[in-house]
């Protein structure tokens, strides 16, 4: 072990001899960050407008328009009009010759025909024949594969964008046609300008009359049941002589009514409890928040922001019921208190509306920033401590006042028996309230709520309809009465972009990665750490010098062991300076620094046990192998592409290869972690390290003098060293 550190130490003084051998080092440790920060700035954002603004594109018209309608159409002049005003390539207008020699010459990327059909095709629509237009799009990949990749994304999808806007707007100009009646829409010019302007005050009011009608049907479904229990009571005063019945019956039902009414007043009491619980969770929520506002994994963030915003509504739907309730059992009492702790609720209640609009004001800063900070929770936390304790005084609210108040109206229900006596009386006195009236009152009432509630129903069915074409009549003017016949007929710019586009497809995923150059960060990375221990063993010596006395007596072992220790010591400096320059001078997507650190170390110590005891071991046989490991797990380790595209051996072979481990660890840290293949990759990599340091253990003293036999005749035969 002395005779290792004794190792380590020399070469570390050694690098300090001279300035020379400080700036060579300097630029060991600092020149494989460069691989990283070229390549990766320079693919950042291949596809971006801002990016490939400057690549040439030729577009060739040749579109001889038609006629639709009766009208004359020139799509192709159209999308020329539309392309100068478009920047998203370099859009070069050109004939049909000169296109074709700068394309195949290199000095266009790609060319964009316009065939001299294309009009006549869009219109077929109107036709016997209809059939699809096309345009036809040439690129030249021979300089660069990937600029005629970038320019067929970019501009397909662009004269996909311009190809779906005219479909669009002949599809729309067709049924707009076929929509009007000619002259006749100037004869009712007046009657149509009114069902417009009925159609927009009628979309004005749809809230109000549903919200009429819901309260409509509510009230007469209560009063018929109100009637319904009047009825017995009302046949009973007709048949029944009250001044000699007994009032025991009806004092034994209020009794079983005031049972009902305590168990309802202990429910509220519950609830409030329960409500009073949630407002402490959701404060528990926030305050975890608050504690990961700085958090560099944003979907830990935004896991909280979601709990928060269900729990704000599983807490405003625990106590809007309870306002409800107190709203009915005040409203024939009448009391101070229970109004006091209704309007204490409704205090909570708006703190709740409050808080979930503060909450979504969180979810969209997250998504534009990628996190929070504490000032921008501190709003959130403020607005929760007060709602908690709007709760807490709601509870003492009930146990100080308005739980007495609610014992006081359960008992004085059985008080009222004693005025059952007078009450009967009169109800003996009302003959002309007989069976067949209350009847037909019951049924009139049943009827109107059971109307009203349909009614509701339908409008509700319809509220959407007559809300989107009003909202279109609003964007028309009176003078266009045509316009305003197809929003009222058939709504032809909704059937011209369904024609065009059957469904849209929604783009999600799982871990979101902001750019191009973000997602081949990792590979980039993982081949600048192997680079930089390639360029340490091609340069410094992997012996110790042997002429010194101190190291006459060092064993094969020893050298092996001290040597890789200044190898490893240089490869983890390379590392971090990768690592760091990525992150504040690309300012690349980091989800997870810790595993960025940790699959740092691990590539750095995997890689330089490698690259070490190959050289050490094999001389430059073993260099010569290190430059072929660099091509053969490129090629087969789904560094740069699917390992499923590769030939079948690449796709056997590539578990056994470093790079897929080192360049998965270094994704998960980028994109957003999997704890399980974090886990898997990290302990392949450490049993990897074991694996070589072993093999290097072993193989260093059995193939010395084979190695250092090649060497020698290689040497000596004047062509190698």
């Amino acid at each position: 072990m002395e005779n290792v550190k004794l190792i380590f130490q020399r070469d570390l003084k050694a690098m300090f001899t001279s300035p020379l051998v400080v700036v060579m080092m300097l630029a060991l440790c600092i020149l494989p960050s460069l691989y990283t920060l070229i390549n990766v700035r320079a693919i950042w954002n291949p596809y971006d407008t801002s990016e490939i603004k400057n690549i040439p594109v030729a577009v060739v018209n040749k579109d001889t328009g038609a006629s639709l309608a009766g009208q004359q159409l020139n799509v192709g002049d159209t999308v020329i009009k539309q392309l100068k005003s478009d920047h998203q390539l370099d859009w070069q207008f050109a004939s049909a010759s000169q296109a074709d020699a700068r394309v195949k010459t290199g000095k266009y990327y790609a060319e964009i025909i316009i065939p001299k059909n294309f009009s006549k095709s869009l219109a077929s629509i109107a036709g016997d024949n209809p059939h699809k237009a096309k345009l036809v799009y040439k690129a030249n990949s021979r300089d660069s594969p990937m600029g005629g990749k970038i320019t067929e994304t970019a501009a397909k999808t662009l004269v996909n964008q311009v190809e779906t806007n005219f479909l669009e707007t002949v599809n729309t100009t067709i049924f707009s046609k076929l929509n009007v009646l000619g002259n006749k829409a100037k004869n009712k010019q007046a009657q149509i300008l009114e069902l417009k302007d009925w159609i927009i005050t009628l979309s004005n009011s749809m809230d109000l009359a549903t919200g009429a009608l819901s309260e409509i049907s509510h009230t007469t479904t209560n009063m018929a049941t109100v009637l319904t229990a009047l009825k017995p009571v009302m046949t009973a005063s007709q048949n029944v002589d009250v001044l000699q019945s007994s009032n025991s019956a009806t004092i034994s039902s209020l009794h079983s009514v005031q049972g009902s009414v305590n168990k309802a007043f202990s429910s509220l009491e519950t609830n409030l409890h329960s409500a009073n619980a949630g407002a402490n969770r959701l404060n528990s929520i926030v305050n975890n928040l608050n504690r990961s506002a700085s958090s560099t994994n944003r979907s830990t963030v935004n896991n909280l922001l979601n709990r928060a915003i269900s729990q704000v509504d599983l807490l405003k739907g625990q106590i809007t019921p309870l306002r409800s309730f107190l709203k009915s059992v005040n409203g024939q009492s009448n009391l101070e208190t229970l109004s006091g702790l209704n309007s204490t609720l409704g205090g909570a209640v708006s703190l709740l509306n409050e808080e979930k609009s503060q909450l979504r004001s969180l979810k969209s800063t997250l998504n534009a920033t990628g996190k929070l900070t504490s000032a921008d929770i501190a709003s959130v936390a403020n607005n929760t401590h007060r709602l908690t304790r709007t709760m807490n005084s709601s509870l003492s609210q009930y146990n100080g006042s308005v739980k007495s108040h609610l014992d006081g109206i359960s008992n004085n229900l059985v008080s009222a028996a004693s005025k059952s006596q007078s009450i009967l009386r009169q109800l003996k006195q009302a003959k002309g309230i007989n069976e067949d009236y209350l009847n037909g009152a019951i049924q009139g009432n049943q009827l109107i709520a059971r109307s009203s509630a349909d009614l509701n129903d339908k409008l509700g069915t319809y509220q959407g309809d007559i809300s989107k074409i009003a909202n279109q009549l609003k964007l028309t003017s009176d003078s266009d009465i045509v316009s305003i016949i197809t929003v009222l007929q058939n709504n032809p710019k909704t059937m011209g972009n369904t024609l065009v586009k059957l469904f849209n497809v929604k783009d999600e995923s799982i871990y979101r990665v902001s750019t191009f150059g973000d997602a081949f960060l990792p590979t980039y990375l993982t081949i600048s750490v192997w680079v930089g221990c390639t360029m340490l063993v091609m340069i410094l010596h992997t012996t110790v010098p042997r002429g010194n006395r101190r190291f006459r007596n060092i064993s094969i072992h020893e050298e092996y062991f001290g040597k890789m220790l200044t190898f490893g010591t240089l490869s983890l400096v390379q590392t971090m300076v990768i690592l760091l320059s990525s992150i504040f001078l690309l300012r690349v997507q980091v989800e997870s620094m810790f595993i960025l650190f940790l699959f740092g170390v691990l590539t750095s110590v995997l890689f330089t046990t490698i690259i070490f005891t190959l050289a050490a071991t094999f001389g430059n046989l073993g260099k010569a192998a290190v430059i072929f490991l660099i091509a053969l797990q490129l090629a087969g380790s789904g560094a740069l592409y699917p390992v499923q595209l590769n030939p079948a051996f690449y796709r056997f072979a590539y578990r056994f290869f470093p790079f897929a481990y080192s360049v998965g660890g270094f994704r998960e840290a980028v994109g957003g972690p999997n704890m399980t293949t974090v886990f898997t990759d990290a302990f392949i990599m450490f049993f990897m390290i074991l694996l070589t340091v072993g093999m290097g253990y072993f193989l260093k003293a059995k193939t010395q003098k084979f190695t250092r036999r090649i060497m020698s005749d290689f040497g000596k035969s004047g062509i190698g060293q």
